[in-house]
């Protein structure tokens, strides 16, 4: 395994979790202090589909269903350069357990989004309602898929 210093980049996972029309976002306990979706780094050689899920896991409480990849972002976090694999996931279950990284969340609709709440930045480090909105219509050319008898992969 090599040392941190080693490598070019950190890697980084982040879950559109989709129960029913609406996405679970987080708000961060410090800063930034911004809303967005369950993520983190991934551990030393971690696979990022098993990282996604134990990042959301740990931060939620949630158990969920990776349905796909939704983006891939390549950038400086204020943190260094990260590399971040963002997934689309769904669940059933509502019951959020915040993990102390996290001191709020909430269940909305792109719409509810778009209304401004709660609100998201505008750019990078936040997630901005265009990458919501991409992520909803993914969401919603999976599930008309699924419906005209395909398999979601």
């Amino acid at each position: 395994m090599r040392s941190l210093d080693e490598y070019t980049h950190r890697v980084a996972v982040s879950a559109y979790v989709v129960c029913g029309d609406e996405f679970l976002l987080l708000r961060r306990a410090r800063s930034p202090e911004i809303w967005g979706p369950p993520g983190g780094r991934l551990l030393p050689d971690e696979d990022p589909n098993l990282g996604v899920l134990r990042e959301t896991l740990e931060e939620t409480g949630l158990v969920v269903t990776i349905i796909g990849i939704a983006g891939i972002w390549y950038g400086d976090f204020g943190r260094g350069t990260y590399m971040s694999i963002d997934y689309l996931t769904v669940t059933d279950d509502r019951n959020v357990i915040l993990s102390d990284e996290h001191s709020d969340y909430r269940w909305a609709s792109v719409q509810v989004l778009s209304s401004g709440q709660p609100p998201l930045g505008t750019t990078s480090p936040s997630y901005t309602l265009r990458d919501f909105d991409h992520a909803w219509k993914l969401a919603c050319n999976l599930r008309a898929r699924e419906s005209a008898g395909g398999q979601i992969e």
